[in-house]
């Protein structure tokens, strides 16, 4: 474990009065949650994107549109009501707060800087947990500590989120070198646990090609990953993936849910773990979160997931948004809803599809989500390209 650098205060009443402060923002955003004004008086209301206003209300937290299409790619809220956003080019950790008392952030500062490609984040037991590039670092405090330096990274996909566990370890999700090969590194294309002082490497599942995000829902551990290149013409390649020790995946052998060969053909991908649930090819699933909140009862118990879409592709269907996955009985995965963008009314006007959402300007598009966060009072915060941080909060 390596120490990077430290700010203590050194007198103790600066603690002191720092505790205190905290405690009255936290309280007065507590009082702020209680009496929401109606959505459409809310000075951050907004619309477009299209929302259904019967059963949340959509706010702008922040937009930046100097900060680049890559300003804020991972979220993570704390129980004081904190968001944190991470900034990887600039190398940054941003925290933003409630300062008017509305539970709503509102002013950042900047809480880390010099880190290498800031990627994920998660709050867990009074520390920020930030992944990026080869590293992974706790931000307690005014310390912070690098706890895994050695992260497989470099060309190829980016050092996916990270979630700690109900066993209180750190997962973290490793892209692969490339688009489709036999990487030099066994570790790269995998997800990865650490004990929380970065000790104890665990290779917990491979053959993924890009494993944005993980979490966990009712103590089961999900990641996300995304077809190769050029594969538009098959439909749902893209995937949700329930990870079990020792899975694997495929990439870059197999693909789909019926686990067929993919590259090269003569690879035999029958013992090979399938995905839980099939998602539109190249809708590039980037952000997940488990939503446990009954703030928003009608998605309790699902996950939020983000698709983000295509790059080079016109057909903007079931991307650019954010969906909930919703489970059976058993606990298995059985369909998505789009949430972000949607319409209140699937009948008016008639026939309009999420492809025509977008393209009349009442949907993300060309802004793509990239984040996404669920808020101890269960409020959903979703960033997205061009600097900008929206909230799904109670109608």
């Amino acid at each position: 474990m390596r120490q990077m650098r430290t700010h203590t205060a050194q007198h103790p009443f600066i603690w002191l009065f720092l505790s205190v402060l905290a405690l009255l923002l936290s309280f007065q955003s507590v009082l702020g949650q209680t009496d929401l004004q109606p959505c459409l008086e809310r000075p951050t209301f907004i619309d477009p994107p299209w929302i259904n206003g019967t059963l949340w209300c959509l706010e702008q937290v922040i937009a930046l549109p100097d900060a680049g299409d890559m300003a804020f790619t991972a979220l993570a809220a704390a129980p004081n009501g904190t968001l944190y956003a991470t900034r990887p080019f600039p190398g940054e950790v941003w925290a933003l707060d409630d300062t008017n008392g509305n539970g709503l952030p509102d002013t950042p500062r900047l809480v880390e800087d010099h880190l290498e490609r800031p990627n994920g984040l998660v709050f867990y037991d009074g520390a920020l947990y930030v992944s990026g590039a080869s590293q992974i670092y706790r931000i307690q405090g005014e310390t912070i500590t690098t706890l895994v330096d050695d992260l497989p990274s470099g060309t190829g996909f980016w050092t996916g989120g990270l979630t700690v566990g109900p066993d209180e370890r750190i997962y973290v999700g490793i892209g692969a070198p490339c688009d489709a090969c036999v990487p030099d590194n066994p570790l790269r294309g995998t997800i990865l646990s650490f004990a929380l002082d970065g000790s104890d490497r665990q290779v917990i599942a491979t053959g993924l090609r890009h494993p944005a995000d993980v979490a966990f829902l009712n103590g089961t551990l999900w990641t996300i990953d995304t077809a190769r290149d050029s594969l538009f013409d098959t439909p749902n390649l893209d995937e949700l993936n329930r990870v079990t020790p020792g899975a694997d995946f495929g990439w870059p052998y197999c693909i789909g849910v019926d686990n067929r060969p993919d590259w090269p053909e003569s690879v035999d991908c029958s013992g090979m773990t399938p995905p839980a649930l099939a998602l539109p090819t190249h809708s590039t699933p980037v952000g997940l979160a488990a939503y446990e909140s009954d703030t928003f009862p009608n998605i309790t118990g699902t996950l939020l997931i983000v698709l983000h879409g295509p790059t080079n592709k016109t057909d903007l269907r079931d991307s650019y948004s954010l969906a909930v996955v919703t489970f059976n009985a058993d606990g298995v995965p059985d369909g998505y809803t789009i949430i972000l963008p949607e319409q209140a009314d699937k009948t008016n006007p008639p026939g309009l599809t999420t492809n025509d959402i977008q393209y009349q300007g009442s949907g993300l598009w060309p802004h793509a989500p990239l984040g996404v966060a669920v808020s101890p009072d269960g409020w959903i915060y979703l960033s997205v390209t061009g600097g900008t941080i929206y909230t799904i909060r109670p109608g």
